[in-house]
């Protein structure tokens, strides 16, 4: 039976409104808020294009020079904190429509849009399905899912496919090809990002409350088939078979609890940040809904286990809470029904509706219009990308983000970054202590060319300072800098690059 003509137009304007705000400057640089993530997977994912899938045995691996040869050891730069299906697929598109910001962007909206469809499909089925196309509109056009659906690649292709996993399941028992899908997508899920493992947790747990064990040991059995074979990857991809799984569970440990504030600045923080991006309508109408939801969309809930088990990682990353959207969203569309009783109780429910839509389009339109620091370290990328050769090593003097840097820079590059005092090439890889900006002129001879930022020129030249110099942290040398004054004496040649000076020491790097 196919739904009112009505409720049809709803369905589908919800996606046409979410996916037309994110074409919103698709084709520019990742200078907003987050975007050192999307800029980090296109990293990876160029690498997958450049070296192929049989160098880089599809991991992610770091490196960012078009000569791969000019790193010592190119294949010590593998990342084991995530699966590998994210970077894959990502790389597939590359592969098909060339590397550039538009098309990460329209991947990621593409997966987005499948877990639209997936959770219509499934909170058809979890709740009264007169209330589904409002669930998917709190679902798709709440300020966490619809900006952070371009930005937290690995998160939107867990959430795409432990949705679509939860859709299957729920109609397990309706054909053979659901639980065939379901099985491919709950792998899928596991082997894009840890949430993929917390959908297996919360379909276990339903499929043991309805007495169906064998299913439940099944899901076991896959999770833990999935992790194995992430070990086993990264004992592949790993020449020295060892440092990569340690570096692996110690990421683990150290995402957890460790370095948090205490439990009540933890829980404000976290706080702030649903009632930011999940807008404060919708929290209250999840509030008001919590009393009646079926278990199912209590289950849920275990998709936003990343709170806990890395909640250190949650404390610093605003995003962590993405998975939790299909758990709020069902639930405020359960307080809309609960309060759609009496004319009094139904204008509560659309006054927070309307409040929700305001505070979504305010949050949502300043993340995707406003632009942040990363300017300043784009144009670095730029600066060095157009100035040096492919060969070259560069060492980067201003405060820099190393999952950020080296996709607009394409060389092998150095930096610190801010609140650091450790000089990296990438953060997998060795990372050599130093004290100060000073302390760089040690590492020297490592390098064929030092990128410094120059005060008067960034003023000029860079928006984000909005006319005016610098402040200290971002570590731009006056002229009379020591550091400056020792580069002037050494270099062979030097070129200014808008608000950069490169300094020339050497040749590129030529392998003996």
């Amino acid at each position: 039976m196919h739904p009112p003509m009505n409720r049809r137009i709803a369905i589908a304007a919800v996606p046409i409104l979410f996916a037309a705000a994110l074409l919103y400057r698709i084709d520019a640089p990742f200078l907003r808020h987050r975007e050192s993530v999307p800029a980090y997977f296109a990293n990876a994912a160029r690498n997958h294009v450049r070296l192929g899938l049989g160098q880089t045995r599809l991991g992610m691996i770091e490196i960012s020079s078009p000569d791969p040869d000019v790193y010592p050891n190119w294949r010590a730069y593998f990342y084991p904190n995530r699966p590998f299906v994210s970077a894959l697929v990502t790389s597939g598109w590359f592969r098909l429509f060339g590397v550039s910001e538009a098309v990460m962007r329209l991947s990621l909206i593409a997966a987005s849009l499948g877990a639209l469809f997936a959770f219509l499909k499934l909170v058809e089925r979890l709740i009264d399905p007169k209330w589904a196309p409002l669930a998917l509109a709190f679902f798709a056009l709440n300020p966490l899912f619809w900006y952070f659906s371009i930005i937290a690649v690995h998160l939107v292709y867990a959430l795409a496919f432990s949705l679509a996993a939860w859709a299957c399941w729920v109609r397990w028992d309706e054909s053979r090809r659901s639980r065939i899908l379901m099985g491919v997508f709950l792998g899928l899920a596991c082997e894009s990002d840890w949430p993929g493992y917390y959908a297996a947790i919360s379909i276990g747990v339903d499929a043991l409350l309805s007495h169906r064990r064998r299913i439940a040991a099944g899901v076991a059995l896959l999770a833990a088939a999935s992790f194995a074979l992430h070990l086993l990857h990264l004992l592949w991809i790993d020449p020295e078979h060892g440092p990569l799984i340690r570096r692996f569970l110690a990421a683990g440990a150290g995402r957890s609890v460790q370095g948090l504030p205490g439990p009540l600045a933890f829980l404000v923080s976290q706080g702030r940040e649903a009632a930011l991006y999940f807008t404060v309508g919708m929290i209250v109408l999840a509030g008001v809904g919590v009393r009646r939801l079926p278990r199912r969309v209590w289950l849920l809930a275990i998709l936003g286990l990343d709170e806990l088990v890395f909640s250190r990682w949650a404390h610093v990353h605003d995003f962590l809470q993405y998975s939790l959207t299909p758990f709020v969203a069902a639930a405020a569309a359960v307080g809309v029904e609960s309060l759609w009783t009496s004319a009094s109780r139904k204008a509560v429910a659309s006054a927070l509706i309307v409040l929700a839509a305001l505070q979504s389009v305010w949050i949502t339109g300043d993340r995707l219009t406003r632009r942040g620091a990363n300017e300043v370290l784009y144009r670095a990328g730029v600066a060095i990308r157009e100035r040096t050769a492919p060969r070259d090593r560069v060492l980067i003097t201003v405060a820099d983000e190393r999952q950020f840097t080296p996709y607009y820079a394409d060389r092998y590059t150095a930096g610190v970054e801010p609140e650091e005092s450790v000089l990296m090439v990438h953060p997998s890889g060795v990372h050599v202590p130093v004290a100060g900006v000073e302390d760089l002129a040690a590492h020297f001879h490592d390098f064929s060319v030092v990128l410094v930022g120059d005060p008067d020129g960034a003023a000029k030249e860079i928006g984000f300072f909005r006319g005016q110099k610098p402040p200290e942290s971002f570590r731009f040398l006056e002229a009379t800098h020591p550091l400056r004054r020792s580069l002037e004496t050494l270099a062979t040649s030097k070129e200014t690059h808008g608000a950069f000076v490169l300094y020339r020491l050497r040749e590129p790097y030529s392998p003996r």
